[in-house]
């Protein structure tokens, strides 16, 4: 059993797919991907700080002055009413079991807030968070929204279970499983072939 969860299945796709940063440069390389596996700590860039300030401004209402006008309340707004943070989800696909956190869970949806330098549309279309859809769905919950923000306005993006091809993040976790098999000499983190699961939550509210 592999433990794998999306934010690490989305370092293997930038990997996979050889993308490179606006200087040209490769995001992530072998390497890279070697120590996102063995949970290598790095520090936290300016953007990922940014990313985490807006979420904390959002859900609790820390800083939130120090983002334009309007964001927040923007952001607020696509919020289910009554929700509950970090609401954990597992599902199993072939011999993997894909675990993490989702940011909200409120009613029938399920909320990720998101940040980015430029925004484009569905730009998370094929991002591996979707996954939590198919763990959540025996909560009755059927839809991943996507809040993000540009940090000068707010977008969101909608998948649904009913709807949504799940295909493609299947090949990419056939993928990711070969690439642990081919490295398991470098991998330091044995946490990623266990096969315990954390503790499951039985209610939402």
């Amino acid at each position: 059993m592999y433990r794998i969860y999306p934010t690490l299945l989305n370092s293997f796709a930038l990997f996979e797919e050889k993308t490179t940063d606006s200087q040209g440069e490769i995001i992530v390389d072998m390497w890279n991907m070697i120590d996102r596996i063995n949970r290598v700590k790095k520090p936290t860039t300016e953007a990922q700080q940014k990313g985490i300030d807006f979420e904390k401004a959002v859900v609790t209402g820390e800083n939130e002055d120090d983002f334009k006008e309007g964001i927040i309340e923007k952001a607020r707004a696509l919020l289910p009413s009554k929700y509950k943070t970090q609401f954990y989800s597992e599902a199993k696909y072939k011999n993997c079991l894909i675990y993490g956190f989702v940011d909200l869970v409120g009613s029938d949806r399920a909320v990720d807030l998101k940040s980015t330098r430029k925004y484009e549309p569905n730009r998370f279309e094929h991002n591996h968070q979707n996954l939590y859809l198919l763990g959540l769905k025996k909560y009755g919950i059927k839809t991943l929204d996507y809040v993000i923000t540009d940090f000068e306005e707010v977008y969101q993006e909608t998948y649904t279970f009913d709807d949504y091809d799940f295909k493609p993040l299947y090949q990419q976790i056939d993928n990711f499983v070969d690439f642990i098999e081919q490295h398991k000499k470098l991998i330091k983190d044995k946490k990623i072939f266990d096969n315990k699961t954390d503790n499951n939550q039985l209610s939402m509210f």
